[in-house]
């Protein structure tokens, strides 16, 4: 893939953007500042607004796109593997614990590891690893990482 070929969106939102920002040295050209062959004070500021207005919402609404493509991508994928992002699904309420004998080692969880495994899930999925699912949720719950404020809590220690 390269500027002139390809199916990106990333590459599509570059070529709209080199797109939209190639006619603003023309027009600066154009301009007073320029040579001068426009010199009417009222073409020469609608012609930036509408450079600036296509450039910028050209950009925008396609960003837009690709973030609402990758959200029914996503949601599809979640359907496909069975993901389920509810916490109110979560079976009874929990207590996480910490091991540590702090006092705040004892909270009620709230649906937290159905929240964590979910985490797990969509990770596992967008990184190509649904298979390792099991083996890495069953390694956090052992190790007592029970929901994501713990996960949070964690630290290189």
């Amino acid at each position: 893939e390269n500027i002139f070929h390809g199916q990106s969106d990333y590459r599509m939102l570059s070529v709209i953007c080199i797109a939209t920002w190639f006619p603003f040295p023309f027009w600066f050209v154009v301009s007073p500042e320029g040579v001068g062959l426009v010199t009417d004070v009222t073409t020469i500021q609608l012609g930036w607004s509408v450079l600036n207005v296509t450039a910028k919402f050209g950009f925008i609404l396609h960003l837009q796109y690709i973030k609402s493509k990758y959200c029914k991508t996503l949601d599809a994928t979640r359907e496909l593997y069975g993901v389920n992002g509810d916490p109110a699904a979560a079976p009874g309420k929990k207590t996480e614990t910490l091991q540590d004998g702090d006092a705040d080692d004892f909270m009620p969880d709230d649906g937290g590891e159905q929240k964590m495994r979910t985490l797990i899930k969509e990770t596992m999925v967008s990184l190509n690893m649904s298979s390792h699912t099991d083996r890495f949720m069953k390694l956090m719950l052992d190790n007592g990482i029970v929901s994501t404020d713990i996960l949070e809590r964690l630290t290189a220690d």
